[in-house]
Order: structure tokens, then sequence, then C-alpha cells
């Protein structure tokens, strides 16, 4: 819906479309060929925000500003699923990540990306064709003529939706058990030939989950070099490469609790806490993998000197899933206790009230403790801290896993 605020009214090119769920309010330009999906959220209420031919806004992105900024999407960027644009300038043919947040007065420049779930902190300014991911985000490589041949594959198929959904889009009644075919089987395939940028043949194929099944033997070398180049996480094992299983909502509020009720408590101190950015590489048995937070104590140790992954952590905190629980208590940890640095391991349900914390013995033996009341508290020991499991949960809607 459009919606007229203090005598503005938005303006949309005929060729765009604007999904009738999405909200647009007030000082709000459209160019051509944009697409706006279901659920978005574009409030010129205080200030403009203008966005360029063959840009696309998908589901349930907000764009907003404060008093008097202008948001400008430049030709071509592409604002993936959920993601928010605050106050931000986003440049031509640039791609920001599903869940990605963009403040104010950052300047996103031409060619670049941001990858999911990425926080870009405010008055950043991205160079063109720069590769920014994490919390707060950094700029990590550049952006290679493969990985921007892929955006600008997929954000043609969105240049083009606004047409197909204006020639053909509309409500409809479902369809029965015993009804005739849809008519939609009859319509011709796209002529986009667009893949996810792991199907590209520029990235890493994706192996069978359990270690042992893979399809393709790598070296280490390989292995890295292949993991510079996607912006998806892979472990490796012994010759194989495993995508890592995606995050829900509660297990990113969990990893944002953690980090706020940790990190301050080790300030000015000898351990520093690293998020799931940071990889870690146990020497003895060859895993590279990235757990959701760490603690190194001291100065990390890499296995060279291009900080492949650090080797050193003594406290490694894993958010348990549904499809990771078993590996996380079972192989992987035994895999983690190779590490002679590593002195605690802590696992957290996000499905339930449950912490099971682990401790290194002088045996070598690893006991296990469990808290499932949010009134309990435990000590992590190696950095100093103590945790209450009603901070640790807190804001966590505990939604079914499925």
């Amino acid at each position: 819906m459009l919606y007229e605020f203090k005598g503005h009214r938005p303006m949309v090119d005929p060729s765009s479309f604007v999904h009738p769920q999405a909200a647009v309010t007030g000082d709000v330009t459209i160019g051509k060929q944009v697409y706006i999906g279901p659920g978005a959220a574009i409030r010129g209420d205080w200030g403009k925000i203008i966005i360029e031919d063959g840009c696309n806004v998908q589901e349930n992105c907000t764009i907003h500003l404060f008093p008097g900024a202008t948001v400008r999407l430049h030709q071509g960027a592409h604002v993936g699923h959920g993601a928010i644009v605050h106050g931000a300038t986003i440049g031509r043919n640039c791609l920001i990540g599903m869940n990605a947040v963009v403040m104010d007065n950052v300047v996103i420049e031409d060619e670049c990306i941001v990858g999911a779930l990425s926080f870009v902190k405010a008055g950043t300014i991205a160079p063109a064709r720069s590769l920014l991911a994490g919390n707060p985000a950094r700029i990590l490589k550049q952006v290679s003529d493969e990985m921007l041949h892929w955006k600008t594959e997929g954000t043609a198929i969105y240049q083009q939706l606004p047409k197909d959904m204006q020639e053909s889009w509309k409500p409809c009644e479902p369809l029965l058990p015993g009804d005739e075919a849809h008519p939609s089987a009859a319509i011709p395939s796209t002529e986009h030939t667009y893949r996810p940028w792991r199907e590209t043949g520029h990235s890493i194929e994706e192996s069978a989950a359990p270690y042992g099944h893979g399809r393709q033997s790598y070296t280490i070398e390989e292995y890295l070099r292949l993991e510079n180049q996607t912006l998806d996480k892979h472990e490796y094992y012994k010759g194989e490469i495993f995508l890592m299983s995606g995050i829900r909502v509660d297990h990113v509020t969990i990893g944002v609790n953690l980090v706020m009720n940790i990190g301050p408590k080790l300030k000015g101190g000898p351990c520093k806490l690293f998020n799931d950015n940071l990889r870690v590489h146990v020497e003895a048995n060859t895993l590279y993998t990235y757990p959701d937070l760490i603690i190194i104590c001291g100065e990390p140790v890499f296995t060279d000197d291009l900080e492949n992954g650090v080797t050193n952590p003594g406290v490694i905190i894993e958010i348990l899933s549904s499809s990771t629980q078993s590996y996380d208590r079972g192989d992987k940890f035994r895999l983690y206790q190779d590490l002679p640095s590593l002195r605690e391991y802590i696992l957290v349900d996000y499905r339930s009230v449950l912490v099971e914390y682990f401790r290194r013995q002088e045996n070598g033996s690893w006991p296990l403790q469990k808290y499932d009341q949010l009134a309990d508290s435990f000590h992590i020991e190696t950095a100093g801290v103590s945790l209450t499991l009603s901070d640790i949960y807190e804001n966590v809607r505990f939604l079914k896993a499925r």
C-alpha cells in the first residue's frame, strides 16, 4: 500500500511493482523496473528515500532514516530478505545480504557485497568492490569478477519480476486434491541461468553431512583457497568439506546475549571474546571450523602468517540446533579435545533452557554439569566470568524447531 504523509506522496514508475502487502510512505521515489516485496516497510516520513532503476527490496525489509537524512539506493542495488537500511547510501549494483543491518551515514560504494546477518556500524565507508561481513562488519577482501557476475545475474531476475507480476499476479483460491494440474505447469522455463553462488563452480561443493561420506578429497591449501571465494562457511576434516548449517532467530538472540554479557566483563583483561567469523584449526586432526564463540587468553596463535586458523582457544561455546546437537556433543567435541589450550566447552540449547558445561580435568576427563533453570548460574573459570541463564535466554521465544 502507498500512503501520503504531510503532503508527500510516493512516486512510482509504472514499470515497477510494489506488492500490496508492502507499506511505502511519504517522500519516496521509486524508479523503473523496481521490485518491492511483501512486508517491506519504506518510510519516507522524516526524510527522502530514492530507489533508483533496477533495484529490488525483498520481503520484510525496512528502509528508514533520521529526520533530515536521505537514503539512496543506486541503480541495480539488491536488498536481501529481512535486511534493514537506516539512513545509508547503497551504491550501484551492490548486494545487501539477508538480515543484514546497515546503519546511519554509511556509504557502501559501487559493486560491494555485504554478507548476510552482518552489522555495518554508523559512519562506515566501504570503497567500491568491497566484501564486508561480520558484527561489526569489516572488509574481508575485494569482490571478484566471478562474484560480481553472480550477483548481477541474480538481480537481473528481479528486474524482470515487476513485468511478470504485472502480467500474471492475482489473488486466487488454492487448488484442492484431485483438481486438474495447475496451468503454471505449462509456463516455459525462464531464460535466466542464475544459480546459487556455491553452484557456479567458483566455490566449494557441498559434501554430505557425516564425516567419511564426502564426494571429493581436498588438500588443506585447496580448502583455504576455496573458502576465501565464498560467503558461506564450511568445515574441513581429513580432505572433506562440509557446509555449515543455517541459524534461526533464537540462535542469533542467544549469541548476542552471550556477547553482551561476556564481552564487557573481559574488558581490560588478558582474555578476549571472538564470534564465528574467526576460524579455529585443530592441527592434530586437521579440523577447520567456526565455533559460535571462543575466548582466547593472551595473543591469538595462528596456523600461519595468513591467520588461516587460530589454534589456542581456551573456551569454546556452541549454540545447539536440531541439526547439529548430536555432532556438537559427540564427534565435534572429541575433535576439539585435541586442542591443548582448550579448558572449557559450553553448549547452549536454543530450543529449551539448557546449558551443558564441560571442564578438562588433570586426568584428561571432561565431566558434565547441566543447568536448566533460569535462576541457575555458572562460572567460566578460564576467563573469570560468571553467567546466569536468565541473561543468556533474555528475549528468547523458543520457536518450534522444524
